[in-house]
């Protein structure tokens, strides 16, 4: 079992220093968060993560994060149609590489 652990350990080492998706999703402990909530709901907004992560994560920490994500083409901002003031974050363009993420670490753990 140790030995799974450090096969992810390595992995995820291995991608802070690429320049790809990969080590933007994995750049901080926060940016993780922040990506695997946004991945994991149809629709999520700025308010929405600031009350999932609990206080936890400034708004400011958050804030930036999802700017740098817009602004590098690895998230989406979309305006609600009913309400102009809410706007949701998507990230359905790292879809393939976060399936292929998971699917490596579900072969290890195997």
């Amino acid at each position: 079992m140790r030995n799974k652990f450090s096969k992810i350990a390595n992995d995820l080492v291995s991608h802070v220093n690429d320049s790809g998706e990969l080590s933007f999703i994995f750049k901080t402990k926060v940016h993780v968060i922040i990506i695997f909530y946004i991945y994991g709901k149809e629709k999520i907004t700025f308010e929405d993560l600031c009350k999932v992560t609990k206080s936890t994560v400034s708004r400011t920490t958050i804030q930036t994060i999802l700017s740098k994500g817009v602004k590098l083409g690895y998230l989406k901002k979309f305006i609600d149609k009913n309400d102009k003031r809410k706007k949701y974050f998507s990230c359905e363009q790292l879809k393939p590489i976060l399936d292929k993420w998971h699917n490596q670490q579900q072969r290890i753990f195997n």
